[in-house]
């Protein structure tokens, strides 16, 4: 699957280049470099912005390269997307190391400081793929104040432990890579380069580094709001594939809240349903910018 989303990509960038309407920006953020698309929606009943958090290893074109998801989304108001670091368009952070690893507090103080220098206008309904909802769940959780709705699509559960075969290609990789600087990592091991197939991805890696210390971090944080509504969507196909011990659909469940709107369910197909069941993500999409707008009257 990630092979194809790969090649999907290549393609996108290839043939389906960035709509004029389009502000492509890039933002330098504590030293780093984040690009970022924001398309604006003045027509829109919902005056904030959709927020996206991709999954790991995933830029931001899985939110745009299924024009049918895409388009709805620009009906439904401002959406803001970006490529975190190491990622895309965005450059390595190459203050991340052994010791700095990526965490959800790491990449939301980032996030907050590109929402503000690019003056994108709140409330926000966030809306996470995979890895992504660890970062979307802190972001709710440490600013309840600024969040509308949240929209996850297949996320990884608020609290779990990765599958054996996952351990060891970490372990595995951290032997090859202990002595070995940010800059080469990522150099030798991104998504384009070929590497031995027990090797993990410089994003993956430094994510996995960082994994303890961001379930540290979400634990430490106010239990989330009940204010705003959290729906939910659980690929079928992750039940039989899910890299985690335990129920992946059970375990899910973790991040709902007690606000009457939120819901979980399960919907047929891969772990990108954005690409697999656009028009169900995005009537969902529809449902809680819905939600927003009565909100705010």
């Amino acid at each position: 699957m990630k092979k194809i989303l790969t090649e999907l990509i290549i393609l996108s960038c290839l043939y389906h280049p960035i709509q004029a309407s389009a502000q492509a920006n890039f933002t330098e953020i504590d030293g780093s470099i984040l690009y970022s698309e924001y398309y604006p929606n003045s027509q829109s009943e919902f005056k904030g912005t959709i927020i996206f958090q991709n999954g790991s290893e995933s830029p931001l074109k899985v939110w745009t390269i299924n024009k049918t998801f895409f388009d709805c989304v620009r009906e439904n108001g401002n959406a803001f997307m970006y490529d975190r670091s190491g990622l895309g368009q965005s450059p390595p952070d190459l203050s991340v190391s052994l010791k700095k690893p990526i965490t959800a507090q790491l990449v939301n103080s980032k996030l907050m400081k590109l929402l503000g220098k690019n003056h994108i206008r709140g409330p926000y309904v966030l809306v996470s793929h995979s890895y992504g909802g660890l970062y979307a769940g802190y972001f709710a959780r440490k600013h309840p104040h600024l969040v509308a709705g949240m929209l996850m699509v297949d996320p990884v559960p608020k609290n779990y432990q990765y599958s054996g075969q996952i351990l060891e290609k970490f372990k595995f990789t951290l032997k090859k890579l202990k002595n070995t600087t940010s800059k080469e990592v990522y150099q030798r091991y991104n998504l384009e380069s070929p590497r031995e197939s027990n090797m993990m991805t410089a994003d993956s890696f430094y994510q996995q580094l960082g994994f303890n210390k961001t379930k540290k971090q979400l634990a430490e944080l106010p239990e989330m709001t009940s204010k705003f509504p959290i729906t939910i969507i659980s690929s079928s196909d992750m039940e039989k594939n899910a890299p985690i011990k335990g129920d992946w659909y059970a375990l899910q469940k973790q991040w709902l809240n007690q606000n009457p709107e939120s819901m979980i369910f399960k919907a047929r197909g891969g772990h990108f349903l954005q690409l697999d069941r656009s028009k169900l993500v995005c009537e969902e999409l529809n449902k809680l910018v819905g939600i927003a707008v009565q909100s705010s009257k």
